[in-house]
């Protein structure tokens, strides 16, 4: 019996020998003939043999060799061979780095209609570093690979639209790539979609649609949509509020490196939402976004390093947190940093450097910002007086409901030479339901002044319980 199982044993391995040379022994008749088809001009059996040495497929592996017949079929129009030498060349692997060769075979990639070349090779571009940065050819090459289906392309396009560099600043065209590269399935399209759509940039505010997305985000493993996410359950944007869950995702987003999440806990910890108060907690997070170059987050630390809470009191620190927040974007950094200018003290005064916060603040969307600049276009204080333009940043402030600046502007009006009476006395009743007592006092004049004494009287006595004077007077007098 034994000696039957040894005897069928050794013709088993008799037998695979057999095979394995024979299987080794077609290998070598395949290379052979893909050498010859390859020398024939046969771009894609150029291909298959560099494979083969990459691989190591019946050869040892060969990084070189390979590069050789990359480069035969490169030459033959080989768009995916001119890709895979790029990479060899970008990266050293196999053959000498040489970034302008690798870059002149990107290009001839994506010429030949490889569109993973032309989103690679933009993203490079894009980065610089290794290969010079050029963010004029890298928006061209994600154009063109983005219309060819490459979704992360698309999402990188419209990050460009969205920051206006290096083209025009366009948020709808922005909105739209990243719709389409989020479609793709591009999950920072997502979450840049999400973000648009939570603040109605670019496309309307649809907060509900911005969770829905950045939860796809977060649950793919994106820290920008757990941000995101955490965000709106903290507040209650387009979804229930929910602090507990809303701190979870804002604490792993910041342990994860992304500066939102950050900002995002250190706002709970700082008003203790969802737990104990912990002001130095809410210092080193938002010092963690503050890093991030979040400038809300320079802004929030500044705050607590001015106050000496949850960090030493630091005033000239705090100074530099500002300055860090406005050239972060963050608009209430430039306008606080431009009132410690126009107030001098804890810097040296300097109007004309407050005037040019005020209008970077401004120019951001900041009200605040456009109010401050507006008065003083108005009194002409260092910069030459504009009333023309104090008079449009008024009507901006004032539409967006800043009482004070409806009064202000109804006062610039009654002193200009073509007065328009029924638009100031609007701009007075504006601003007298904005709680600008002096402005009720103005509209109860205007209808006394037309002989309607009963109703000036509301507005009369609404100045009045306003503290306004004057407005009390007239009420006693109408009263009697």
């Amino acid at each position: 019996m034994l000696a039957q199982l040894a005897a069928v044993v050794l013709l088993t391995s008799l037998a695979t020998a057999q095979t394995s040379e024979e299987a080794k022994k077609a290998r070598e008749e395949e290379r052979k003939a893909l050498k010859e088809s390859c020398e024939r001009g046969v771009a894609a059996d150029c291909v298959r043999l560099a494979t083969v040495y990459v691989e190591g497929d019946g050869v040892p592996a060969d990084l070189e060799e390979a590069a050789g017949f990359y480069e035969k079929a490169c030459d033959l129009g080989h768009g995916e061979a001119c890709l895979a030498l790029a990479r060899q060349r970008r990266y050293g692997e196999g053959i000498k780095m040489d970034l302008e060769k690798a870059a002149a075979l990107y290009e001839k990639a994506c010429a030949a209609g490889v569109s993973t070349a032309c989103a690679e090779y933009a993203t490079a571009l894009e980065a610089g570093g290794e290969i010079d940065r050029h963010l004029g050819h890298a928006a061209e090459l994600h154009g063109q690979a983005c219309e060819a289906g490459i979704a992360a392309s698309c999402g990188r396009l419209g990050a460009m639209y969205a920051a206006g560099s290096p083209m025009a600043k366009d948020e709808a065209r922005a909105a739209a790539l990243f719709e389409q590269g989020c479609g793709g399935g591009d999950l920072p399209s997502c979450d840049h979609l999400a973000e648009a759509l939570r603040d109605g940039r670019g496309v309307k505010a649809d907060p509900a649609r911005a969770a829905t997305l950045a939860r796809k985000a977060c649950d793919g493993g994106r820290p920008a949509g757990c941000a995101t996410l955490g965000t709106a359950l903290l507040y209650g944007r387009g979804v229930p509020k929910n602090p507990t869950e809303a701190k979870t995702l804002l604490s792993g987003a910041c342990e994860a490196g992304e500066p939102r999440g950050c900002l995002g806990e250190g706002r709970m910890l700082r008003d203790g939402v969802g737990g104990p108060r912990d002001l130095e907690g809410a210092a080193a997070r938002f010092e963690k976004a503050c890093e991030g170059e979040v400038g809300e987050g320079c802004h929030a630390l500044a705050v607590l390093v001015a106050r000496g809470q949850g960090a030493p009191k630091d005033l000239a620190r705090a100074t530099k947190l500002l300055r860090d927040a406005c050239s972060a974007g963050d608009p209430r950094g430039c306008v606080s940093l431009g009132e410690l200018f126009q107030d001098g003290g804890v810097v040296a005064r300097d109007l004309n450097r407050a005037a040019a916060l005020f209008r970077e603040a401004c120019d951001a969307g900041s009200v605040e910002g456009c109010s401050k600049l507006a008065a003083m276009l108005e009194s002409g204080e260092v910069i030459t007086q504009d009333l023309d333009g104090a008079k449009a940043l008024y009507a901006r402030t004032c539409k967006a409901g800043v009482g004070g600046d409806c009064y202000r502007l109804a006062r610039v009006l009654e002193r200009g030479d073509e007065k328009n009476a029924r638009q100031i006395l609007e701009l007075y009743n504006q601003a007298c339901e904005g709680g600008v007592t002096r402005a009720c006092h103005e509209v109860g004049k205007a209808w006394e002044g037309a002989r309607n004494p009963m109703k000036a009287l509301p507005y009369y006595e609404k100045a009045c319980e306003g503290g306004h004077q004057p407005a009390c007077t007239k009420v006693r007098r109408l009263r009697r």
